[in-house]
């Protein structure tokens, strides 16, 4: 297990660039960040950092953008094998043919060491894109004991800070569903009472109201209580209504919304992710807001499966807190923050909207996530935040400011742009060459081990 801080690093001085603290500040030329270990200390002009930390080590931006890394809210590492296979059945259509014909056969594939790969692949992609903390959302279940350990430690090995859960679900037995809130139960026990890693973090995972029994919920909310040192830091990471079936299923089997449901078990709140919300109602957004739980949207996922786009706009105007994921489609936000864009100026026929809102949503709303999961400012660039910081070489072709950012997001920059990625003060990876981890191995291992995932299907 790595130590957050086993001996005291050298200060570090990332200047000479056009520094962009946060959506909210204005950007900065010849800004530089000042951090010591895993955390930000000071920030200003690069002349005056250089003189006040005289001595300190220099990393040289060279006019390139500094930023705060990237954070993907929402993700499934295990999608990875899903790249390029072929189905065994004919293509689904629905939503549940969606679910029973890859995604569920797909999880039951996997083994320890290809929940290990995947992750490890996957943090490999974020840091290429400069994201550098990603909320994982697991499922293995023939191989849930330990499941966690495997994606923590590929996480660990690439230096990417996570924050992950277990799916319970009702699918696969009642055996399996007690499997997954003890694996949970177990890894929310390492997080808060035993590591203390910065780098890590846990919620308590459920896949989706229409697999889990009410006795499987009840059992979940227990087993979350009985860990006291996860007491309001720790909340539930579940998709809701991502497709019109779950909302079907609940109205029909209980009589009452997903969301009523979910209140009604004690899994709402300012800790909890509802992953999705593509189908919810007026009702369940008033729920949403009266509760403060999170919604994290991942629009790419919901075009790729046809389930249509949530009433985003409606989220950010009620005031409800919404952030962005990938639901594992890709690790590079600046790719899913286009899907954003355009998407939701397509479903409202109204080329007004989610412009600003893009990179609101990306920046503050993925950052305020974050830092509760993690009980630290992430994804900003301001003293006692973690120093999780991205260089982005992009040459501007107009006039760039703070205003106009998402914009350039949107039309000019890709992943492929970032230069330089530091995660918690360590520089994982240094002009598009990775410093931590073995990416040709890494990959080769993955190659060796999808025929045989996809043979277990």
């Amino acid at each position: 297990m790595l130590s957050s801080c086993a001996t005291r690093r050298l200060k570090t001085i990332v200047g000479n660039g056009k520094l962009i603290r946060s959506l909210n500040h204005d950007l900065e030329e010849n800004g530089a960040v000042v951090y010591e270990d895993d955390t930000i200390i000071d920030i200003g002009k690069t002349e005056v950092m250089r003189k006040k930390y005289a001595g300190s080590k220099y990393i040289n931006a060279d006019g390139k953008l500094i930023m705060p890394g990237l954070i993907n809210a929402h993700g499934h590492y295990y999608s990875f094998f899903s790249r390029g296979m072929s189905l065994k059945d004919p293509l689904p259509y629905t939503f549940l043919e969606v679910l029973e014909r890859l995604w569920w056969r797909l999880d039951r594939a996997l083994q320890h060491e290809d929940n290990y790969l995947s992750a490890a692949a996957d943090n490999i992609a974020a840091i290429k894109a400069g994201t550098t903390t990603i909320i994982d959302h697991h499922a293995s279940p023939n191989a849930i004991e330990g499941a966690l350990d495997d994606i923590a430690q590929a996480a660990l090995d690439a230096g990417v800070r996570n924050h992950i859960a277990y799916e319970v679900t009702d699918r696969n037995g009642m055996d399996g569903a007690y499997a997954g809130i003890e694996e949970n139960r177990r890894f929310i026990e390492r997080c808060y009472k035993k590591d203390k890693n910065p780098m890590l973090a846990a919620s308590f995972g459920l896949h989706a109201a229409f697999t889990c029994s009410d006795e499987t919920l009840k059992k979940s909310v227990e087993a979350l209580a009985s860990v006291k040192e996860a007491a309001g830091k720790v909340g539930f990471h579940i998709h809701v209504a991502e497709g019109k079936y779950d909302e079907e299923q609940s109205l029909k089997n209980h009589g009452k919304t997903v969301v009523d449901r979910l209140v009604e078990f004690g899994i709402a709140g300012p800790e909890t992710i509802y992953g999705h919300c593509v189908h919810v109602n007026d009702h369940e957004l008033d729920l949403i807001k009266k509760t403060g739980t999170n919604i994290v949207t991942n629009p790419a996922s919901n075009m790729n499966n046809a389930v249509g786009l949530p009433r985003a706009i409606d989220f950010v105007k009620r005031g409800i807190p919404l952030a962005l994921g990938t639901d594992g489609c890709t690790y590079d936000m600046f790719q899913e923050m286009k899907f954003l864009y355009f998407g939701n100026k397509f479903i409202n026929k109204d080329p007004r909207v989610f412009g600003w809102e893009s990179g609101d949503v990306l920046f503050n709303g993925n950052s305020k996530i974050a830092s509760k999961a993690f009980q630290k400012k992430v994804g900003v660039l301001e003293k006692g935040a973690f120093a999780d910081i991205i260089l982005v070489d992009y040459q501007v072709p107009t006039v760039l400011s703070t205003g106009s950012l998402p914009w350039h997001m949107v039309f000019g920059m890709t992943g492929a742009n970032v230069h330089t990625t530091i995660v918690g003060g360590r520089t994982v990876m240094r002009n598009r060459e990775l410093l931590k981890i073995d990416e040709k191995e890494v990959m080769a291992r993955a190659r060796e081990r999808t025929p045989g995932v996809w043979e277990r299907l």
